[in-house]
């Protein structure tokens, strides 16, 4: 059983603000151009205010110009592990 209700498609974008699930839309900002995530209501969402949840791939690198997305990258020097040998 889906955690998604109602009508579903392989572009939809899920988010969650720790509460609820939303859909959202993928918009180009008008002020900026910068890519931005919508609600129903036309309000934009910031990437502070939600988890993505699921995502089109070809909404990927939008997601990522618009700080939706962002990769964590550890270098190695600060890898640590907590191992006897």
């Amino acid at each position: 059983m889906s955690r998604f209700k109602g009508e579903q498609s392989e572009d939809d974008i899920f988010a969650s603000d720790g509460t609820t699930v939303h859909r959202l839309a993928l918009r180009q900002s008008m002020a900026n151009g910068v890519p931005m995530l919508v609600d129903a209501a036309g309000n934009d969402v910031h990437p502070w205010e939600m988890e993505l949840l699921r995502w089109p791939p070809a909404a990927e690198p939008a997601l990522r110009r618009g700080g939706y997305l962002v990769e964590q990258r550890w270098p190695m020097a600060e890898l640590w592990c907590n191992c006897t040998d």
